[in-house]
């Protein structure tokens, strides 16, 4: 007990002393704040115009997935990385309204969904960070997918969203190299490793229990939140299942850290939107918050995990809730939620420490 106690209040101080961190090193860059907010609040802005919220909330959805994509030091390396995100965002939708409206149907085949994408995601390192998203995005998709009225045509607006925010990034991305604003995200060194080297490393890797570690604590995780979810109907208790695909990541390196600032950036998010969302927006309004929020989010993200996942969780809040009220109640279920799939997640990780080796050192990290 006292060789623990040393260890869980340097932990403690790490999570903490981290939440309080602000990083002002970096400069200002207009032109990533620029796609997230001509990105996220065009599509909205359409909708309220039209009289359709509904329909440009969905889109934004689609182009807050892509929004965030790094800007690549030359147009051919930032197209690959739209092109990568952009289909991680089109399967998910696609997947998603597959999926949705089936019953206990629906929740298999979400934890069958991420299973397969984060076995997969162990091919390579590209293969890692794209299931990654992919796990996010569709376990999100399908909350909107659960209750949408026609689900083809909410997956061409996320689809129409992801196009329409890849278009502004690779646009205002060119103007930014030319003009010297804004840094480019670093280029990574070409992989050598050919297809045939990395599918036998790949199929080595699945023969061993460490290749297994993440798939199995996120099926478990996901499995858990779900049942959960069923065993209290009267709480909106699905947002168990989104906290666990934000929180659960595929490396172990410093997971209880890094889960936990997460967590209390989702908690004062959570929090935050109570503030934002009390009472119905009218449309401007709405407009005006996803379009500021959205653009603060790549700021905020080179400054502080905590404050920029703190300001993206109202917006996957404001996204996925139609544009409606969101009650007290419901606010303090998604807290009650968030903290929920924390301690799943690093339960799961601590049992999985104990029971299945360390990940391989040539396993792919997903950054």
């Amino acid at each position: 007990m006292s060789a623990r106690l040393p260890r869980l209040i340097a932990a403690t101080r790490s999570v903490f002393g981290g939440a309080l961190v602000w990083d002002g090193g970096d400069a200002l860059d207009p032109s990533a704040m620029a796609v997230t907010a001509l990105g996220m609040g065009v599509p909205i802005l359409i909708g309220v115009l039209s009289g359709h919220p509904r329909a440009g909330l969905a889109a934004s959805l689609g182009a807050m997935w892509v929004g965030n994509t790094p800007r690549g030091a030359s147009l051919a390396e930032h197209m690959r990385m739209v092109r990568d995100i952009v289909l991680a965002a089109v399967g998910a939708a696609i997947a998603a309204t597959a999926i949705a409206q089936h019953g206990f149907c629906s929740d298999a085949g979400l934890v069958l969904t991420a299973g397969i994408a984060a076995s997969i995601g162990g091919f390579s390192r590209p293969a890692a960070v794209a299931s990654q998203r992919f796990i996010v995005f569709v376990t999100i998709a399908l909350g909107v997918a659960t209750h949408a009225h026609d689900r083809v045509a909410l997956a061409i607006l996320i689809a129409e969203g992801a196009l329409w925010a890849a278009l502004c990034a690779l646009a205002i991305g060119v103007a930014a190299r030319r003009l010297g604003i804004g840094q480019a995200a670093p280029t990574e060194p070409p992989s050598t490793a050919t297809f045939a080297h990395l599918y036998r490393r790949w199929r080595r890797m699945l023969a061993t229990a460490a290749g297994w570690t993440y798939p199995l604590r996120l099926i478990a995780c996901l499995g858990c939140a779900l049942a959960i979810r069923e065993t209290a109907p009267e709480h909106h208790y699905s947002w168990i299942a989104v906290a666990v695909a934000l929180l659960t990541q595929r490396q172990g390196d410093g997971l209880i850290v890094k889960v936990s600032q997460r967590a209390l950036g989702v908690a004062a998010g959570v929090i935050a939107t109570e503030a934002i969302a009390a009472r119905p927006l009218p449309g401007w309004a709405l407009v005006v918050v996803i379009a500021g929020l959205a653009a603060a989010s790549p700021w905020l993200r080179k400054r502080s995990y905590v404050a920029y996942t703190a300001a993206t969780t109202p917006l996957i809040m404001l996204l996925t809730s139609g544009g409606e009220t969101i009650g007290q109640g419901l606010l303090l279920d998604r807290l009650v939620a968030t903290l929920i799939a924390a301690v799943l997640v690093i339960v799961a990780f601590l049992t999985a420490r104990r029971l299945m080796l360390p990940p391989s050192p040539d396993s792919p990290r997903s950054g």
